[in-house]
């Protein structure tokens, strides 16, 4: 079985905190996991350890087979890992179109025109071709969000890593940027979501992955999950949250 992301014994820390604890993950191409869990378990620490945005401590990471876990030009393997923020990081004084352009253009090398041209490919496909000229500040939440998904597919990821997207939007835009979400999940994408929506893990998910305190608690298939966990944690975390 072919595995895009292998995570082996991980072990992170900032400071003297353990976030990571011998911490294990295999996904194969074309999975959409999501992982939940409570704030400060180590989930979105989990996708910056995958595209390196933090070094860890000890253990391996593999990206297609390939370690990468002491990798110094991250900048290749990154044009292979999309990642989508809380914050939509969009650059204020580009227009949403130039936004979406930047990364092919100026790091793959690819034209202004066939970069221009899988811009407008991409913002049609998360609904946002008429706005291309607009900026960041003329958006809503929802809308910025959007272009931050296109900004990421523009590099033609392989994989995309999804942290928290809608938590920091009215509650009325979330549903605009998890249904983009879903259609890539139709297409095909291998996705990692940290996500407290847990409507949208029930409803895309291969595997659910619960944390607590740097280790996974349990994992499966959202309907083993959500009816029927094992765990005490697992059950006492989803009664909380009442979802």
């Amino acid at each position: 079985m072919n595995h895009i992301v292998e995570m082996c014994n991980i072990r992170k820390f900032f400071g003297s905190i353990q976030v990571l604890k011998d911490f294990n993950l295999k996904l194969r191409e074309g999975e959409k996991v999501v992982i939940i869990g409570p704030s400060g378990s180590g989930k979105s620490t989990v996708l910056r350890c995958i595209n390196r945005l933090e070094p860890i401590q000890s253990g391996n990471i593999f990206f297609e087979g390939q370690e990468i876990t002491d990798k110094t030009d991250l900048s290749m393997l990154r044009t292979k890992i999309g990642m989508v923020f809380q914050r939509f990081n969009l650059f204020p004084h580009k227009t949403v179109l130039e936004n979406v352009i930047e990364a092919p253009f100026i790091v793959r090398g690819i034209s202004r025109d066939k970069a221009q041209q899988i811009a407008m490919g991409l913002l049609d496909r998360v609904g946002l071709v008429d706005k291309c000229d607009s900026y960041p500040k003329e958006l809503s939440g929802g809308q910025q969000q959007r272009v931050a998904i296109a900004r990421a597919l523009a590099m033609n990821p392989k994989i995309m890593l999804f942290d928290e997207p809608t938590s920091a939007l009215d509650p009325e835009l979330v549903g605009e940027v998890l249904l983009v979400m879903k259609r890539l999940a139709e297409e095909g994408m291998t996705m990692v979501v940290v996500t407290h929506e847990m409507d949208f893990a029930r409803e895309v998910a291969d595997r659910i992955i619960f944390m607590d305190q740097g280790v996974i608690v349990e994992e499966g298939v959202p309907i083993d999950i959500f009816e029927n966990p094992v765990q005490e944690r697992t059950k006492m975390f989803l009664k909380r949250i009442r979802y």
